[in-house]
């Protein structure tokens, strides 16, 4: 990975830095193909606010007439107040995205954004945001842990909140 956090070649190959994570995630995003699902304890490391990121989303979501997005998080306060923008976005794109929270008595994956061909994994570390790059195998059993736990999880960040 080199310092911009472009993605290089390599499957596996890290991704070191907050900044290095936000740009990998921009990258995919910018071009996500046919289907996104995407897991974070609460999305505050995702430049989900960004102006570029929203314009990518919505070229992307104008050619969607299905669900596509799985948006996974154990809470979606940060996204609400922390990112406006795709709070909209989610409004306007609702018939694409299905967000579900998942309990904290169920185990989490690794925090991850997977695309059909690619992905990006996050790594422990205590120091700094560390994560990895994905494809082939590890992207396949990433996926099927992301759909085990989808199944355990329960709808939650609607789109439109209905109030009195």
């Amino acid at each position: 990975m080199n310092e911009s956090g472009s993605q290089g070649d390599g499957d596996g190959q890290e991704i070191r830095g907050r900044m290095a994570w936000q740009q990998a995630i921009k990258e995919l995003l910018g071009a996500p193909g046919a289907d996104i699902s995407m897991y974070s304890p609460d999305f505050s490391d995702w430049p989900l606010n960004q102006t570029d990121v929203i314009a990518a989303l919505d070229a992307w979501g104008q050619a969607r007439r299905q669900p596509c997005v799985r948006m996974l998080a154990r809470h979606f306060d940060v996204v609400q107040r922390d990112a406006p923008r795709f709070a909209q976005w989610r409004t306007r794109f609702a018939h694409l995205v299905v967000c579900h929270v998942l309990p904290e008595e169920f185990a989490a994956p690794q925090e991850c954004l997977l695309l059909r061909n690619r992905g990006l994994l996050a790594l422990p570390s205590q120091t700094f945001r560390l994560g990895s790059w994905c494809s082939g195998a590890r992207l396949h059993a990433a996926v099927g842990l992301f759909d085990q736990v989808w199944q355990q999880s329960e709808p939650g960040f609607p789109a439109q909140a209905l109030g009195l």
